[in-house]
C-alpha cells in the first residue's frame, strides 16, 4: 500500500496496517490519536522535528547534493574492493556490521553538514556518539530481528540514529522496517528479539523505499529490523548515532555548547564488567565452535 503526500514511482514509502485495523493495540496498547493521524507525516521533504519526536522516525528526501553521494559511493566501492573484495570478517552475533576499519574519506560522515542542519534541529547542543556501516551481502543475506538499539547503547535514552542509504534501500533487498511511536514505551529491560505477535501484532510498519541523498532518522528506542535480502543490490547503509552534547559517551562536541559532566569516552563497553551478556554469549560461541572442529577432525 502506498502512502504519503507523493506518493509517486520512487514509492514514498510503505506502511503496512496504516489502514488503522488494530482495534486491539487501541484498547490493550492505548496508542495515541495523535501518532495515528501522524504517520503519513514520517515522509518529509523538509525535516519536522514535531512529528519525528511524536513518531520516533523520518524519512527526509534529497537532503544530500549529488556530489557528496557519489564521492561517497566511489570511496564505499573502492573500500569493498581492495579491502574485503571477497569474504570479510562476520561477527556472528550481528552479521550485518562491517567490522573492518574504514578509510578517512568514509569514516567522518557524521560530519556532513547537511546532515548536521537536521540533527542540530533535535540536539541544538549536539555530541557524537559512533557511526557504523551495515549491509546485506552475500554473507549477511538473512533478516534482523525486531529490536531496540537503546539496550546495547552506553550513555542516555536520548539517542537518533541517522541512516544514510549509500545504495539504493527497499523491502526486496533487506531494507529496514520501523514500528512508529514505540519509542514512547522507553527501555523494555533486554536486547532480545521483541515479541511483536504478543505485544503488538497490529502495530504498523513503515518499510521505507528509499535512495542515496535521502536519510532516515530514528529514536534509539523506536522498535525496528530488517527482512531478508531477496533480490537487488546489496544493501548499504551507514548509521550515524547524535545525542545531546551533556551525555557521558558522547565522544566529540559538534554544534552547540559542552557542558561538564561525568565521562565514560575514556572506556570501552567492554571494560565496564567483568562478566556480561556478551561475554558469556562470546564464551559460548567459542565452545560451539571448538565443539564443531573437534567433530570434524573426528569424521573420517
Amino acid at each position: 500500500m502506498r502512502v504519503g503526500p507523493d506518493a509517486d514511482a520512487r514509492c514514498r514509502y510503505l506502511a503496512d496496517g496504516v489502514a488503522l485495523r488494530y482495534p486491539l493495540v487501541k484498547n490493550m496498547l492505548k496508542i495515541s490519536k495523535d501518532i495515528e493521524k501522524s504517520i503519513p507525516k514520517a515522509d518529509m521533504k523538509s525535516f519536522d522535528v514535531a512529528a519525528y519526536r511524536m513518531l520516533g522516525i523520518a524519512v527526509v528526501r534529497d537532503v544530500l547534493p549529488e556530489h557528496v553521494i557519489k564521492e561517497w559511493q566511489q570511496s564505499w566501492h573502492s573500500f569493498r574492493n581492495t579491502r574485503i573484495p571477497t569474504l570479510r570478517e562476520v561477527n556472528p552475533f550481528n552479521p550485518v556490521e562491517v567490522t573492518e576499519p574504514m578509510p578517512s574519506n568514509i569514516a567522518y560522515l557524521y560530519k556532513c553538514p547537511e546532515i548536521l542542519e537536521i540533527v542540530a534541529k533535535i540536539y541544538p547542543d549536539l555530541g557524537f556518539f559512533r557511526q557504523r556501516f551495515l549491509i546485506k551481502d552475500q554473507q549477511s543475506r538473512g533478516p534482523i530481528f525486531i529490536h531496540q538499539d537503546c539496550g546495547y547503547n552506553i550513555g542516555f535514552l536520548e539517542k537518533t540514529s541517522v541512516f544514510v542509504p549509500i545504495s539504493r534501500m527497499n523491502p526486496d533487498n533487506g531494507g529496514l522496517q520501523f514500528f512508529p511511536g514505540t519509542h514512547h514505551f522507553g527501555y523494555l529491560s533486554d536486547v532480545s528479539e521483541i515479541n511483536i505477535e504478543v505485544i503488538a501484532p497490529e502495530w504498523p510498519k513503515i518499510r521505507p523505499n528509499v535512495r542515496p541523498g535521502d536519510i532516515i532518522l530514528m529514536h534509539g528506542c523506536t522498535w525496528h529490523g530488517s527482512g531478508p535480502h531477496v533480490s537487488g543490490p546489496d544493501r548499504v547503509v551507514a548509521q550515524l548515532q547524535y545525542q545531546p552534547a551533556s551525555d557521558p559517551s558522547s565522544v566529540e562536541l559538534l554544534r552547540g555548547t559542552d557542558v561538564d559532566h561525568m565521562s565514560l569516552t575514556h572506556i570501552t563497553p567492554s571494560m565496564i564488567f567483568k562478566r556480561s551478556r556478551v561475554t558469556r554469549l562470546t564464551e559460548l560461541q567459542a565452545e560451539v565452535n571448538r565443539l564443531k572442529a573437534s567433530r570434524s577432525e573426528a569424521e573420517p
